[in-house]
C-alpha cells in the first residue's frame, strides 16, 4: 500500500519489520509491534465529518450499460492472468503507471495527469482511435529497472481479447502497420524475432524503442521496449530489445494458458462485484480521471500491477494479510483484521519532501500529509483512515477534497451495518 504512496506523491516507503530484511522508517506517532496495536483507537462521530457531496453509505452496486459492465469486468479478470513485470524480469522493480484494465483502445493513447504522452502515444496512433473488430477488454502493465526513468530500460506490456482469432490476427497487423512517425529520431523500421516470427516488430533505432504486436488465439499481446540508457550512451542494441520482448511474450502467453475468454454473448452475466469491494469502495466523481482512472476491484496479486514498487507491496501484503483492493475516489485495502489495518494505515513515510497536516475536523484516526517538493506528478495531498480491516487510501488536488474523501470513505465503511 504505502510504497504506492510513493507513486502517488514520490515518497518511498519501507517495512518495519527487520525480521523480513527490509528498512523501516514510520512516523514517530506509531511504531512497529505490539505496543502501537494497543493503542485505543479514538471514537468517531460520523454527524461531524465534512464528506462534500461524496457517498457515506455502501452503494448498490449496478450496471445502467450492462455491455459495458460486462466489458470491465472481464478486463478486471484478465489482470488477474496478467504477469507483474518483476516476474518477467525480476529487475524491474519500479512501477511505470500507464493503462491497467481497459475497454477501448483509445485509452492506450490517455497520458497520466500532467505527464505528457503514454508509451503507446509514442507510435502513429490512427489505429488506436477506434476499436477494432471483435474487441472485448484489455490490460496493460508497465515497469522500470530505475525509478530515474532515464537509466536502465521500462517494459510495457498488454494483452487484448476478442471474440475470435481471426479477429485478434486481423487486429494485430492495424496496430503494428503504421508502426512509429517521426520524433525527430527517424522512423520505424521493421525487426524480425526468432523465437516468435508471428510477432509483429516495429523498431526505432534512433530512439532504442521496439514495439510489437503477436496475435496467439484470441488474444493479442503487446510488448513496448525503451532502454533510455542506451539511447543516451548512443548504443544500438536491436538484439536485446527482441530478447526481452521475447521473454515478455513467452511469459505472458504461457499465463494466458489458464485464462478462458467469457464468450461475448454471456459478458453481462459476469458478476460486478465478485470480490465484495466496489459496494464499500468511494465512488469516483464523474470525470475525475485522477490517478486510476478506473473503478473495479483487483484481488492481492493483481493490485500489484498498480502499486509503486510491487516487491515492497508484496511484502506488505503478506505481513497484513491483503487479499483485495477496491479502487474508485481512492484505493480501498482489505486486510486480515483490524490490528494488521491499523499497521497498514500507519506504515507511511515523513521525508523532506512530506510533512503531516492536521487531521479532517472530526476525523483524528486520519494520516494527512502534504507533498512539497520538486516532482511535478506527486498529489499535494494525500490521507489514509483505517476502519476494522479496512484501510482506506485518498489523494487530491486540494485539501478540502482529501479531506471530505477521506471522511466520506470512513463514513461508508462505519455505515456498513
Amino acid at each position: 500500500m504505502n510504497n504506492d504512496f510513493g507513486r502517488r506523491r514520490s515518497a518511498r516507503t519501507r517495512l518495519c519489520a527487520a525480521a523480513m530484511a527490509l528498512a523501516v522508517s514510520v512516523p514517530a506517532t506509531s511504531g512497529c509491534g505490539s505496543e502501537s496495536r494497543a493503542v485505543q483507537e479514538p471514537t468517531v462521530d460520523l454527524t461531524k465529518l465534512d464528506t462534500g457531496s461524496y457517498a457515506t453509505k455502501p452503494v448498490q452496486v449496478t450496471a445502467p450499460d450492462a455491455i459495458a459492465a460486462g466489458r470491465l469486468a472481464e478486463a478486471l479478470r484478465l489482470g488477474g492472468a496478467m504477469p507483474l513485470p518483476m516476474e518477467i524480469d525480476p529487475a524491474l522493480t519500479t512501477n511505470a503507471g500507464g493503462v491497467r484494465p481497459f475497454t477501448s483502445v483509445s485509452d492506450l493513447l490517455v497520458p497520466e495527469m500532467r505527464g505528457g504522452k503514454t508509451a503507446f502515444g509514442w507510435l502513429n496512433d490512427m489505429a488506436f482511435r477506434t476499436d477494432p473488430t471483435g474487441f472485448t477488454a484489455g490490460f496493460a502493465t508497465s515497469a522500470r529497472t530505475d525509478s530515474d526513468a532515464d537509466l536502465g530500460y521500462q517494459l510495457t506490456v498488454l494483452v487484448m481479447t476478442f471474440d475470435s482469432d481471426s479477429d485478434a490476427a486481423a487486429a494485430a497487423t492495424v496496430f503494428a502497420a503504421d508502426g512509429f512517425p517521426d520524433f525527430g529520431n527517424g522512423i520505424g523500421e521493421p525487426a524480425q524475432s526468432t523465437a516468435h516470427p508471428d510477432a509483429l516488430l516495429s523498431w526505432l533505432p534512433g530512439s532504442q524503442y521496439l514495439a510489437g504486436f503477436y496475435p496467439t488465439g484470441r488474444f493479442v499481446i503487446g510488448t513496448l521496449v525503451d532502454n533510455r540508457e542506451k539511447y543516451w550512451e548512443k548504443i544500438s542494441d536491436l538484439p536485446d530489445l527482441i530478447a526481452k520482448s521475447d521473454k515478455a511474450i513467452a511469459v505472458a502467453e504461457d499465463r494466458l494458458k489458464s485464462f478462458r475468454p467469457t464468450p461475448p454473448d454471456q459478458l453481462t452475466t459476469l458478476p460486478l462485484d465478485p470480490l465484495g469491494m466496489v459496494r464499500l469502495t468511494l465512488p469516483r466523481p464523474a470525470g475525475d480521471r485522477t490517478k486510476n482512472a478506473f473503478s473495479g476491484a483487483l484481488d492481492a496479486h493483481s493490485a500489484l500491477h498498480d502499486e509503486g514498487k510491487p516487491d515492497t507491496a508484496q511484502a506488505l501484503f503478506d505481513k497484513d494479510g491483503v487479499d483485495a483492493v477496491g479502487y474508485g475516489a481512492g484505493a480501498l485495502y482489505r486486510t486480515r483484521d483490524a490490528a494488521a489495518a491499523r499497521d497498514l494505515r500507519d506504515l507511511d513515510s515523513v521525508d523532506k519532501f512530506h510533512h503531516p497536516i492536521d487531521s479532517p475536523v472530526g476525523l483524528p484516526v486520519a494520516r494527512c500529509m502534504k507533498y512539497r517538493g520538486p516532482d511535478t506528478h506527486a498529489f499535494p495531498f494525500v490521507c489514509a483512515a483505517s476502519y476494522g480491516r479496512f484501510v482506506a487510501q485518498v489523494w487530491s488536488q486540494q485539501q478540502q477534497d482529501v479531506f471530505q474523501r477521506i471522511s466520506a470513505q470512513y463514513a461508508m465503511l462505519a455505515n456498513d451495518k
